[in-house]
């Protein structure tokens, strides 16, 4: 007994869905990607960010597979009139893109995932200073969450039989964001180093010293976050830092220092944007930011020292 039409397309739809060929769970460590209309967009089913099937593409736009997939099953459908008619199913598997045709429809149902050998889907920089950082082979999407490093506090003196103590550094700015990459391009990392605490003095009439800025972060030109700037030394409680920022579609300004009390605690260091929290107020030295790019608080009363920023910190995933 023949199947008829309808039957066929169900048994082709079963097929197509099947598990096995919908998701190949073979430790596929990139991400999976295809691209649609030369976009790149994440294949995860079980990512609530991931890109889902079904998925429909109307005439002209284009599709191909990207990284760590080898091929995507399509259903092709004829338009007519306000119907669709089933035509066949197809497997794109080319890196250059394929326009669907005039008067069709495409209907995106699964891929498969290759199973390549990379071993990593972070890169973690998490200390001061410049790197170099190229593209595993199989990425051709990153995403970046950056921190700039927080500011210094300022020290505490003793001046003339009073105590001003320091004001807090402002903590660090935060951004995020992805972007499209070469697979085998270098790109140049600087985390930023946490601003130094500023001396307090013992010296009858002396000044304390102000802290050092946090310093900024940034991968390349693709993304950036400036530090938290220093507290600087002026009786009786301190000038306190201002939090950093980033120019990222995705971000959050860093918390500013609070000024000290006077002949009592430094100030509180500023928090870093969605990161660590800022030195707590102290009666003797200044406590360090928590990193990333926490900024630190100022020297209390009795001459102490302000505390160190925290670095930034730069994560990379693909």
């Amino acid at each position: 007994m023949k199947n008829t039409p309808l039957q066929r397309l169900i048994m082709i739809l079963a097929i197509a869905l099947s598990p096995a060929l919908a998701w190949n769970k073979a430790s596929a460590q990139c991400k999976p990607m295809i691209k649609i209309d030369n976009k790149a967009a994440v294949v995860n089913p079980n990512d609530d960010f991931g890109l889902r099937f079904p998925f429909w593409l109307n005439e002209g736009q284009t599709l191909s597979v990207g990284s760590s997939v080898s091929s995507i099953s399509v259903i092709e459908f004829t338009e007519a009139g306000a119907a669709l008619e089933y035509s066949g199913v197809l497997n794109i598997t080319s890196l250059s893109p394929v326009s669907v045709p005039s008067g069709k429809v495409w209907k995106i149902e699964s891929v498969a995932i290759d199973n390549n050998s990379s071993s990593y889907k972070t890169a973690k920089f998490s200390s001061g200073g410049t790197y170099t950082w190229t593209v595993p082979a199989c990425a051709e999407q990153i995403c970046i969450e950056i921190w700039g490093a927080g500011g210094g506090g300022s020290g505490a003196a003793y001046n003339g039989g009073s105590y001003p103590s320091g004001a807090g550094g402002g903590g660090g700015g935060f951004g995020s964001g992805c972007f499209t990459v070469v697979p085998g391009s270098s790109y140049t990392i600087n985390v930023g180093a946490g601003g130094i605490g500023g001396a307090g003095t013992s010296s009858t009439g002396g000044s304390a010293q102000n802290g050092s800025s946090g310093g900024a972060s940034n991968v390349g030109s693709l993304i950036s976050a400036t530090g938290g700037t220093a507290a600087l030394y002026s009786p009786p409680g301190g000038i306190p830092g201002t939090g950093g920022t980033s120019a990222a579609a995705s971000h959050a300004v860093g918390a500013d220092g609070l000024a000290g009390i006077g002949a009592g605690p430094g100030g509180a260091g500023g928090a870093g944007g969605n990161g660590g929290a800022g030195g707590a107020s102290a009666s003797g030295a200044g406590q360090n930011g928590t990193g990333p790019g926490g900024g630190a608080s100022g020297g209390g009363n009795y001459y102490s020292a302000g505390g160190n920023g925290a670095p930034g910190l730069v994560i990379i995933s693909w």
